[in-house]
């Protein structure tokens, strides 16, 4: 009779249920990880990071002294941070290429087409649909309408050259160090601490280089005239 009745309250409880509890455990679990991984890439500008679902740089190898560099943001980035992320990035391979200095070589010479906001960043990711494609789980990055929606980027090709370059003619490019140690507080802290982009230089065959600044018109002093 013991063992009857022990047999009966099995089958009451029923281990369909218990799969079920745990099923349902499992599915809350997993929407609320969704939900907590959507709401973080939401309202995140994109970090100095490889380039990813929020943005980032990549970059590729032209040759020994060219690099083709890329950085693109999501809807909460400037094109400010942007444009200071792909400096950064450009004077980063310069030192990692032994190189001291680079120029962002003009589109003109080498036919590249310029940037532009709709371009698609990575290969699965339509951005017109605010979703990866082929994905069950819509990744939400902007909560307003799709056509308010802008995507920085800056890209560009860059030669990187030393003291020692032979120059044919006079070029306007950056001193990586120079980069690297005036944004760097910008770039570690995700754009929270002020950093200001270092000038260019101007460099000429057989002359120091200088300021670019140094080398803009200006507008004639005014003489002072007494009694005016």
């Amino acid at each position: 009779m013991l063992r009857r009745h022990k047999k009966i309250v099995l089958q009451q409880t029923g281990q369909t249920g218990i799969g079920e509890m745990k099923f349902n455990v499992k599915g809350t679990l997993f929407a609320l990880a969704t939900v907590a991984w959507v709401s973080t890439l939401a309202g995140c500008t994109t970090a100095y990071q490889a380039s990813g679902a929020t943005g980032g740089y990549k970059d590729r190898q032209i040759d020994d002294q060219t690099l083709h560099v890329e950085f693109r943001g999501n809807g909460y980035t400037t094109r400010d941070t942007v444009h200071k992320y792909f400096m950064y990035r450009c004077a980063e391979l310069t030192q990692q290429h032994g190189f001291k200095y680079f120029m962002i070589i003009p589109t003109a010479l080498t036919g590249a087409l310029a940037p532009t906001d709709n371009l698609v960043g990575s290969r699965g990711f339509d951005r017109s649909m605010m979703r990866k494609v082929h994905s069950a789980a819509p990744i939400v990055i902007y909560s307003g309408g799709v056509g308010s929606v802008s995507y920085p980027s800056d890209a560009g090709d860059i030669r990187m050259f030393n003291d020692d370059a032979v120059m044919p003619a006079k070029i306007t490019g950056w001193d990586a160090a120079e980069i690297v140690d005036q944004l760097g507080t910008f770039v570690h802290s995700n754009g929270k601490t002020p950093a200001a982009l270092p000038m260019g230089w101007v460099f000429e065959p057989g002359h120091p280089k200088v300021r670019a600044q140094d080398l803009l018109p200006s507008a004639p002093k005014s003489s002072v005239v007494s009694g005016a």
